[in-house]
């Protein structure tokens, strides 16, 4: 197994994922000794977790299930998908702005006070 795929395990575990969530919400919990300046290594390992965390977020809330997890397949496939559907949203919700921003020659402006 290679770095990367022992970092990803790492990561996706329950234990980490603790960890992880306790050190963004209590002040004194730390990942690493180092608070700045991190290595390829930890950054990695710092995206794996914030991708998990996601992923993690989604099952609880029944978005998917939690066979995502029987292969990286699955959990890559269904990242591609979400950052799809997210950049879709996003894109519809430009265009719409500019829609209603623009009507002939002329843009709309919101009111004062607004």
């Amino acid at each position: 197994m290679d770095t990367n795929n022992l970092i990803r395990e790492l990561a996706k575990s329950i234990k980490f994922q603790n960890l992880f969530i306790a050190a963004k919400e209590i002040n004194g919990v730390h990942l690493f000794k180092n608070l700045r300046d991190f290595s390829r290594i930890q950054d990695l390992f710092l995206s794996y977790l914030y991708t998990y965390e996601s992923i993690h977020r989604d099952i609880l809330t029944e978005k998917i299930s939690k066979h995502i997890f029987d292969s990286e397949i699955y959990e890559d496939a269904y990242l591609l998908w979400k950052k799809g559907n997210i950049n879709k949203q996003n894109h519809k919700d430009n265009s719409k702005k500019r829609v209603d921003m623009v009507v002939g020659n002329k843009i709309k402006f919101p009111p004062r006070g607004k």
